[in-house]
Formats: C-alpha cells, sequence, structure tokens
C-alpha cells in the first residue's frame, strides 16, 4: 500500500520550476475566469507526454526522494505513469483497469472494483486535466491570484480521497492557462512535487500503451 500511495502522489502533476510568494484571494469574477481558462486548456489537450523528475519529501527523512520516468496521458480517461529510475515501475490506465507491472510482479485491477481505485482513478485523471479536480465535489476550492499565476487550493472532502492527502495546490500559469505546477500534502505532511520536461501536446499515442508494460 505504500508503495501504491507513493505512485498516487506523483500522478497528478503537470509541473514546471514556478514560485510566488503572495496571492490575493481571486474575486466571484475572477474565480469564473479562472475555471473557465482551465477548462478551455483541459479540452484543447486531447494527448501529453513527456519525461518527467520527481521528488518527495518524507517526514521521516531527511534527504529528498528523486525518481524519473515517462508520463503518457490520452484523453478522457487513459494515463501510463512509468518510473524508470532509481526503480522500475509502472502505473496505467487503460479507461476500465488498473495494470502495475513492478518488474518481479504484474497485477491487473478492475478501476471500478473498489472505491479506493474509483477514488484514484478519478483523481489521476482530473489532476491531469486540470478542470477536473478544480470541477470535481470531492473538492472544496480556494482561488488565489498571483503576479503570473493563479494558486487553486483543493482540500479533499470525500473519505478516500481524505485517507489519502491534506490538501492539493495548483499553479496555473495565466499565460497560457496550464498548469504549471502541483503540490500534494499528505495527512503526515509528505510533500511532492514533479518537474516535467519535453512535454508535447496532441501528438498521437497508441492505445497499446495503457495496457501492457
Amino acid at each position: 500500500m505504500r508503495k501504491i500511495m507513493f505512485v498516487i502522489s506523483g500522478m497528478l502533476l503537470c509541473v514546471t520550476t514556478f514560485a510566488q510568494s503572495s496571492y490575493q484571494t481571486a474575486t466571484e469574477a475572477q474565480q469564473k475566469e479562472i475555471i473557465d481558462k482551465i477548462t478551455a486548456a483541459s479540452q484543447a489537450m486531447k494527448t501529453m507526454n513527456c519525461d518527467f523528475t520527481q521528488v518527495k519529501e518524507l517526514s521521516f527523512m531527511d534527504d529528498k526522494v528523486v525518481s524519473e520516468g515517462k508520463m503518457f496521458y490520452k484523453q478522457p480517461n487513459k494515463i501510463r505513469w512509468e518510473y524508470t529510475k532509481p526503480k522500475a515501475y509502472v502505473f496505467a490506465m487503460d479507461g476500465k483497469n488498473v495494470f502495475m507491472d513492478a518488474g518481479n510482479s504484474q497485477t491487473t485491477v478492475p478501476a471500478k472494483s473498489s472505491k479506493m481505485f474509483s477514488s484514484i482513478s478519478d483523481i489521476i485523471i482530473g489532476g491531469v486535466s486540470g478542470s477536473g479536480l478544480i470541477n470535481s465535489p470531492d473538492f472544496t476550492a480556494q482561488f488565489g491570484v498571483g503576479a503570473n499565476d493563479y494558486r487553486v487550493t483543493l482540500v479533499p472532502v470525500k473519505k478516500e480521497v481524505k485517507d489519502l492527502f491534506d490538501k492539493i495546490q495548483i499553479f496555473v500559469n495565466k499565460t497560457d492557462s496550464r498548469i504549471q505546477k502541483v503540490e500534494l500534502i499528505e495527512k503526515g505532511g509528505d510533500k511532492t512535487e514533479i518537474q516535467l520536461k519535453n512535454l508535447q501536446t496532441n501528438a498521437a499515442i497508441n492505445d497499446e500503451i495503457f495496457s501492457r508494460k
């Protein structure tokens, strides 16, 4: 279960280096504008693939855990999160099943077979598309306006989600309305960030990649 939690923490993120020190509470009109922009950007992104570097800060460790890999996404509900360093691990969904490959063991589970996997599926897809989390009834959202970006703080309402995360913070670039940074804070204080590079959108992706090693 700990391994799954580690993977889940890294699956929601579309990240580039970005920092803001202060945010003003968004007005009602600004909130609507933010949601509309993120939704439009999400709908225009049919596919996405990239390389990533994940940095995880664990409350019981002084050193940060750094991992590398590749990510593939295809509307409406296909995703593959593949770790290549320091260990190989694959977590993929083809819209119906969850596929996990740890090298010496492989598991395929129907995504709707449990509330946990159902919630995981919704969180991962929603996180990649952006609007899927902001518009989700599983969260309450607070909106902040920075100099160059928007910050959306999501607090879980649904029990299955609350068991995974204390809160999720999404940072959206004002220029292109794409997610620039996502911070996932777990109950125990662990924090995950991911940097994406070599990002490509709307390139052809074979469906087989979401259901095989």
